[in-house]
């Protein structure tokens, strides 16, 4: 009978201490919020370690397949989950720290999961961490939607030592969310990817680790990272693949193309196609590349795409095109079109050389009726940075070595660029 009371004892006492453990906590959770006007930092040890962990196995990151560049995927990993069982498309993109800005809009237009390769040589660490970083703790939908892969060019490496001491001092920053969104905005480089001057910008092959992290399984939408879509685009395009009854596992071979436009202003992510129409009339939009390379995308018939009308609101396919050199449209795809030649850098067919490859392999062209992207400007051909033309000659080289390849790689295609 003692022995009995004694146990229940032990039991009450033993509830009381975890009650007491779990308040504590609690308050504590409390206080931090508090503390820090409830803007999650990342200090959590599990995070913090295995960041740091990371940047100090820095040499035993993986090597692209030239030996040219280091790849550290998953640098931060999005709390979006991809929907199990079922078709989902992420959207592809890429930038160096002078970009990253556009994260802050582009994780407003499109609301389903984002793969971003930065391109981080090692002069540009400690600013790249800290944007990223601050991105991660001041803005919930990019650490929501976003997951962050790094590649750093081994011809101009970060040291170990500077990868850690620049995480550190990210991560260890109280910064103030409010005014570093707005330096954000404010303070960037108002300048290209590829117009650093220092490095040859390696876009094809960021494209492919932007797609590495995607399931076999899913669709992407490869952009770039200054290109907004209609807010609803994604969901609309998962109910239009589940309408069609699209697989990636049946092998559909078709690539769903995405209307495209350049603004002389930021438009809403609410805009409807009626008033991008409107705003085309006016003079504010225009069709993308129309001054600078017009040929590049007016196989895409941007006045069928205008006068196509439908009983439905809902996206669906307004027309099919042949594709035709040197068109160079931006599409969903299924994740296993071809990837990107990375063997293109810097400017110049490097994503139609993807698009020709597609077309081979046997790929059909749907346009989309109400979808579209918008290239925040007017792109004009006195507006690239100097080294364009010699960038695109040496690239125009290598393309047509590149069709030669082709050939070979499908010689029982009866298409070609």
């Amino acid at each position: 009978m003692i022995v009995g009371k004694v146990s229940v004892l032990l039991f009450l006492s033993f509830l009381v201490a975890v009650l007491v453990f779990v308040n504590v906590v609690l308050y504590i959770k409390l206080q931090y919020q508090e503390r820090f006007n409830g803007q999650e930092k990342l200090t959590t040890p599990n995070i913090l370690e295995d960041l740091l962990s990371t940047q100090r196995d820095f040499n035993n990151l993986p090597v692209d397949s030239s030996g040219q560049y280091k790849i550290q995927t998953n640098f931060f990993l999005s709390k979006f989950h991809q929907g199990k069982g079922q078709e989902d498309v992420t959207l592809v993109t890429h930038c160096t720290s002078n970009h990253l800005h556009y994260l802050l809009d582009l994780s407003v237009h499109w609301k389903g999961p984002i793969s971003l390769a930065v391109f981080v040589p090692g002069y540009d660490v400690a600013l790249s961490y800290e944007s990223l970083v601050g991105l991660y703790q001041c803005d919930q939908r990019f650490k929501e939607h976003v997951t962050v892969h790094l590649v750093y060019p081994l011809s101009n490496p970060p040291a170990a030592t500077e990868l850690v001491r620049a995480l550190k001092q990210a991560l260890g920053r109280n910064r103030n969310c409010d005014d570093f969104i707005h330096r954000l905005r404010n303070n960037h480089l108002n300048k290209p990817n590829y117009a650093n001057g220092k490095l040859a910008y390696p876009n094809n092959l960021l494209r492919n680790v932007g797609r590495s992290s995607v399931s076999p399984g899913h669709y992407v939408f490869v952009v770039d990272v200054d290109m907004m879509c209609n807010g609803d685009l994604y969901q609309s395009f998962l109910q239009l693949a589940q309408r069609l009854n699209l697989s990636v596992n049946k092998k559909d071979k078709r690539v769903f193309v995405v209307a495209t436009f350049e603004s002389k202003r930021k438009l809403s992510p609410s805009l409807t196609k009626q008033e991008l129409l409107d705003q085309w009339n006016r003079g504010n939009v225009q069709p993308f590349y129309y001054q600078a390379c017009w040929k590049c995308q007016r196989h895409l018939d941007y006045d069928a795409w205008k006068s196509y009308h439908s009983a439905s609101e809902d996206l669906e396919i307004a027309y099919t095109v042949k594709w035709k050199d040197p068109w160079e449209p931006f599409y969903f795809a299924p994740n296993h079109v071809p990837l990107y030649d990375e063997r293109f850098k810097q400017y110049g067919f490097n994503r139609i050389s993807q698009v020709c490859e597609t077309h081979i392999a046997g790929y059909d062209f749907a346009v989309l009726n109400n979808a579209f992207l918008i290239h925040h400007g007017f792109k004009i051909k006195e507006g690239f940075h100097s080294s364009k033309d010699e960038e695109n000659a040496r690239n125009r080289e290598l393309f047509r070595i590149f069709k030669q390849e082709l050939k070979l790689k499908y010689p029982e295609s009866n298409r070609h660029c």
